[in-house]
């Protein structure tokens, strides 16, 4: 009995000691990131609310589309000074990248700002997104862009991984912008619905499942960091479901072919997923692909590497300093690419 009472007691001790060191450790992350945000626009507080979306911008008429799946807005600047039409989406924050949208709209482009999920007519998460919803947008553009060529698609992150199976499958698109892309078809992200990010011709497409990574990647890269509020880093979990899959080759996207011209922007030390090793992997393949890589950038070139969200930090890469020079120069080379692809108006 004695026995059984010590041993108890000592497991009793044991959890007191570890709870105390997981408080000791969340009061210490909410002391080192504290709870500052990074100063972002209006919309990202609901992203499918478009009335926080600013419809009143100076020399840039702005019109919401409402066409079947194709969900989004429509930015004509008064001026414009080149053709066609550039064609944004964001990640899997499930915005339209308006504010990109929006820039170059002011630059004297016609742009589309374009929701990939979430909205009516639309997959309501990111899961199962069929690429057909994306002649939608072909119809709007062949109705609406008086100089409708050529037609540039632009996608940051999980924006970028549709964008460039969107390549693989119009050739209608002359050109595509790649912001910390992927090379691989992985996973949708809701957990109650599991299934590929995105299908074609009615079948799922075949990914990668982030959820046969590795157990120690997820413990110590998610649950521990969740635990004690440490930022959380996906980019080890996205690493290991990669190396487990032993039919990753059929996983990648087939871009060897594609007859657009590919542009690819990444941060060094992405630690959302691999985007610098992705890009290496689709320049291998497609070696006409442009790639401009930043050091000490990450994956959204913005703030010091750690976004504090309502219910976690999360640690997305690089540095104050790096991610500001990334994001300068990096928009200088989409200006760049599109000026000699799409010419005067």
């Amino acid at each position: 009995m004695k026995k059984v009472k010590k041993l108890f007691l000592s497991i009793l001790l044991s959890l007191i000691i570890m709870i105390g060191i997981v408080c000791c450790l969340r009061l210490y992350n909410d002391y080192k990131y504290g709870n500052d945000r990074l100063s972002t626009s209006k919309y990202f507080l609901n992203v499918t609310d478009i009335h926080l979306y600013p419809t009143h911008i100076e020399g840039v008429h702005v019109k919401y589309i409402d066409e079947g799946s194709l969900q989004g807005f429509h930015l004509t600047p008064d001026n414009k000074l080149h053709n066609g039409v550039v064609i944004c989406y964001g990640g899997s924050e499930g915005s339209p990248n308006f504010d990109e949208a929006r820039r170059l709209a002011e630059k004297g482009y016609e742009t589309l700002a374009v929701f990939m999920f979430g909205m009516k007519n639309q997959q309501k998460t990111l899961v199962r997104i069929p690429f057909e919803q994306f002649e939608d947008v072909f119809k709007y553009v062949k109705n609406n862009i008086e100089k409708k060529e050529p037609i540039t698609v632009l996608g940051a992150s999980k924006g970028a991984e549709y964008t460039l199976n969107l390549a693989t499958k119009y050739e209608e698109i002359f050109n595509v912008i790649l912001i910390a892309p992927s090379a691989y078809n992985f996973s949708g992200l809701d957990f109650n619905n599991y299934g590929s990010s995105w299908t074609w011709e009615n079948e799922e497409v075949p990914f990668i499942d982030i959820k046969k990574g590795s157990f120690f990647a997820f413990l110590k890269n998610m649950l521990i960091p969740m635990m004690t509020k440490a930022p959380v880093q996906y980019k080890q979990i996205y690493d290991s479901s990669i190396k487990a899959d032993t039919e990753r080759a059929k996983k990648l996207i087939p871009v060897k072919n594609i007859k657009a011209n590919v542009l690819m922007i990444v941060g060094e030390d992405d630690q959302m997923w691999g985007s610098y090793d992705m890009a290496c992997a689709i320049k291998e393949e497609n070696k006409n692909a442009i790639l401009w890589s930043y050091k000490n950038a990450g994956h959204i070139f913005a703030g010091d590497g750690i976004v504090n969200t309502s219910t976690m930090r999360i640690r997305v890469g690089g540095n104050s300093d790096g991610n500001k020079y990334a994001y300068l120069e990096s928009r200088k080379v989409i200006d760049d690419f599109l000026k000699q692809h799409h010419g005067r108006y």
